[in-house]
């Protein structure tokens, strides 16, 4: 190779090295490796994982995190951080959080119950074609419901 293209193979390998190990790339191969982990039934392993890529702003690992603290997977059950971890991942536009965003402000999950906002994040998810979204705001408009709604994971 002559010494004109050292340069350009230097500078092309820098950078491929610097995006392997840029943040977000990191991130994502956390969350990768946190989703093998949690398919394994490794779930002390795969809360750490996903936590760490959704620190680093994971939108996916946000929301899988979030699950994990409400439901207690790898973690003691914890709804207020499960809220905040679903609502990170629904303001970063995550259809599927800004539905279970919705469902949780509707039931009062890690979060004081609002109506208001229960149908300000249902609709989000609705107008961009969620339908579970779409059914849960016609059961609501009905008004064929108790005061327990009972939607939800």
């Amino acid at each position: 190779m002559s010494k004109k293209h050292k340069p350009l193979t230097s500078a092309v390998l820098c950078c491929a090295v610097a995006f392997s190990v840029s943040p977000s790339g990191m991130a994502s191969d956390q969350y990768e490796r946190g989703l093998s982990a949690y398919e394994q039934g490794q779930y002390d392993l795969a809360f750490q994982l996903i936590k760490d890529s959704a620190e680093q702003g994971k939108t996916s690992a946000q929301h899988l995190l979030g699950a994990m603290y409400r439901r207690g997977i790898g973690v003691g059950v914890d709804e207020y951080e499960g809220f905040y971890w679903c609502k990170q991942a629904a303001e970063e536009g995550l259809l599927e959080a800004q539905f279970q965003l919705g469902l949780m402000y509707l039931e009062g999950e890690g979060v004081a119950e609002d109506e208001e906002k229960a149908m300000e994040w249902l609709w989000a998810a609705a107008d961009r074609g969620y339908p579970q979204a779409t059914e849960v705001l016609q059961y609501i408009l009905s008004g064929d419901h108790s005061e327990e709604y009972g939607i939800g994971c």
